[in-house]
Formats: C-alpha cells, sequence, structure tokens
C-alpha cells in the first residue's frame, strides 16, 4: 500500500554507496568546469534542471546507457532538461569527438571533455566506476548519484523535471510517513491522515503522492467511498494551479486497476481542470482528457483528443501519443465497443 511512500522516503536520504563521500544528495551542484565541449554547451544553475553524466567511449556499460539517456533527454528537453556527458579522454578528444558524431541523434545530448567537473562531482563523490550520473534539481541541489540504468535514476529524474523533489523536505517527512504507515497497519486511520496531512502540508507540490496515496487508503482499505470522493474534490481544489498533479489525479482515478479507486466523476473533473490550466491545445492534457474518455465509454472523445494531442506534441515523443492513438481505434473497432 505503503510502498511509494517508502520509496520517496529512502531515496530522499540515498545518496551513493560511499556515505562518507564529501559530495552527497542534498549538497549545493559544483562548479561545471569542462576543457572543450564536443557538441552543444550548456549553461547550469538555479531553475534549471540538469544531470552530468559521466562516460568514455571505451566503455561497454556507457555505450550501452546512452540510449536511455538520450530517450530521457527527448523526453523531458522541452522542458527545460540539460544532459551533459562528460569524458576524461583529455588526450583522445578526436576519438571522442568522431564517437559522438557517428552516433548523430542517438546520442544528442551535451557532451564534454572534463575540465575539472570529474573532479568536482565524481571524485567528490567517492564514486569508483563509470558511467556514473548525478541529477541537478531546479534548486542547484544534488537530487541523485549512482549509475544511469538504475530504476530510481528514471524516478528520481522524473520528479526533478516535474518540481516533485526536494531532499531536504523529503528528510523532513520520512518519520511522519513512517508513523502514517504503522498506524494505516493497525487501522487507526485518523492518525494516518493526520501524519499524511502533515506531510502534505510541508510542500503539497513534492508530495501530490502523498495526497493520492491518502486517497487509495479511503477508498481501497478502509472501503470509505463517501470520504474518498471528498478528499478526491479537496485534491482537484488543492491542486488547481497544478496541471501535472491534476493529471495524475485523473488518471489514478480513470484507470486504476483497483475498482474501488476508480472515479469516473472526479477523473473528469480533474482532466477538465487540467484542460482548462494548462490549455486546450497542450498535448498532455489532451491526452489525459482522452484516457478519462476512453474509460468513460466515450471512444469519438478519446480518438478525438488523441489525435489533437499527437498532432502537437514534440515530435520526439510522436511515436508515445501515436501508440495510444492506435489503441483507442482498436479497441473502438471492436465489436459492441460503446461509441458516443
Amino acid at each position: 500500500m505503503f510502498h511509494q511512500i517508502f520509496t520517496i522516503a529512502a531515496t530522499a536520504v540515498l545518496a551513493s554507496s560511499t556515505l562518507a563521500a564529501e559530495l552527497k544528495v542534498g549538497d549545493k551542484a559544483p562548479a561545471v568546469e569542462v576543457k572543450e565541449w564536443i557538441q552543444g554547451e550548456t549553461t547550469v544553475g538555479a531553475g534549471k534542471p540538469y544531470v552530468v553524466e559521466f562516460w568514455a567511449t571505451w566503455c561497454g556499460p556507457c555505450r550501452q546507457s546512452i540510449p536511455h539517456l538520450n530517450d530521457l533527454y527527448k523526453k523531458y528537453k522541452g522542458k527545460g532538461l540539460s544532459i551533459i556527458g562528460v569524458s576524461d579522454e583529455v588526450k583522445a578528444v578526436e576519438k571522442v569527438r568522431s564517437f559522438v558524431r557517428g552516433k548523430g541523434d542517438g546520442m544528442s545530448y551535451s557532451v564534454a571533455i572534463d575540465g575539472g567537473v570529474k573532479r568536482n562531482f565524481f571524485d567528490a563523490a567517492g564514486q569508483k566506476g563509470i558511467p556514473s550520473a548525478f541529477i541537478v534539481a531546479n534548486d542547484n541541489s544534488i537530487a541523485y548519484i549512482g549509475h544511469p540504468m538504475d530504476p530510481k535514476f528514471e524516478e528520481v529524474l522524473a520528479k526533478v523535471v516535474a518540481g516533485r523533489y526536494s531532499p531536504t523536505l523529503m528528510k523532513k517527512a520520512a518519520p511522519k510517513l513512517a508513523a502514517a504507515d504503522r498506524a494505516a497497519k493497525v487501522r487507526n486511520y485518523g492518525d494516518a491522515y493526520q501524519h499524511m496531512d502533515d506531510v502534505i502540508a510541508l510542500d503539497n507540490g513534492v508530495f501530490v503522492q502523498v495526497a493520492l496515496d491518502k486517497y487509495r487508503l479511503m477508498a481501497s482499505e478502509q472501503n470509505d467511498s463517501a470520504s474518498a470522493d471528498l478528499w478526491a474534490a479537496e485534491m482537484i481544489d488543492m491542486y488547481s494551479d497544478d496541471p501535472g498533479a491534476l493529471g495524475m489525479i485523473a488518471v489514478m482515478t480513470a484507470a486504476d486497476p483497483d475498482e474501488e479507486v476508480r472515479n469516473i466523476e472526479a477523473a473528469r473533473e480533474a482532466a477538465d481542470a487540467m484542460l482548462q490550466k494548462a490549455g486546450a491545445r497542450d498535448p498532455e492534457a489532451l491526452a489525459v482528457s482522452a484516457k478519462v474518455a476512453f474509460a468513460e465509454g466515450d471512444a469519438n472523445r478519446a480518438i478525438r483528443e488523441q489525435m489533437q494531442a499527437w498532432m502537437t506534441a514534440n515530435p520526439d515523443l510522436k511515436p508515445e501519443f501515436k501508440r495510444n492513438l492506435d489503441i483507442y481505434r482498436g479497441q473502438a473497432k471492436r465489436p459492441g465497443a460503446a461509441r458516443r
């Protein structure tokens, strides 16, 4: 039930395998000092999330991680993310240049030759092997240190890009979240909700998942649909200025595998609020509304809105939107499928 909560709490205090290192998660990011830009030139600083990844042309695991990093860069660059691949091959600059050129669009993020950034990040954090990645959040603090293929890397990166990651706040919230879990296990739901509310009050944008978990606890484990409905309405009001959170509410209440969690009325209200806040042509808002429409049984609206989302999406993201469009079209063609 609370595995998401414990993931958040645990990740908040995870720095790396070298806990005694000088640089750790939550610290301010050091200077990004490069000797030469091989591709792109990135200015970093507070207000923009970025990734610094250490790699080399001779490193097999590094070559395996490049497509993953490139996909994430294409997914999030429209939201301000920068990725800087740093090689310390200062005596083989032409080899690095040739390697990057050969990758073409398959390695489209910035690439640089080390000029001190390896000392500032990699060595300071006590890292020993490559590839090794550092995620820096909008407030210029270190949010993650570790392997770029670790599932936590993508999980933390998504939160950072969405502005929902704060190691300081997560560390502060961890005791409350643990107390909420203990209370829920003995069905002391009142205490559980109070602890969760205390966490949400720290920063409801960072802890939107806790708000969603509170709804799930009410709807599924406590089986209190009336309280869950009221909390869903409170969430929609609380996040009225946060399109991303509204989308999370809409998707969960429209398509969750647990039937007790689904609430199509709340899903539609959240999706409409997202469309209103983000704009009627925003591809993500359109895609969320299409998902809700499909759950409502309105295949025509689902196809129409997903088509609009696909047409207006960033070219790098169009395949993902097209896949869902094909799903809606395929389901609509089945005998007995509902269409409005």
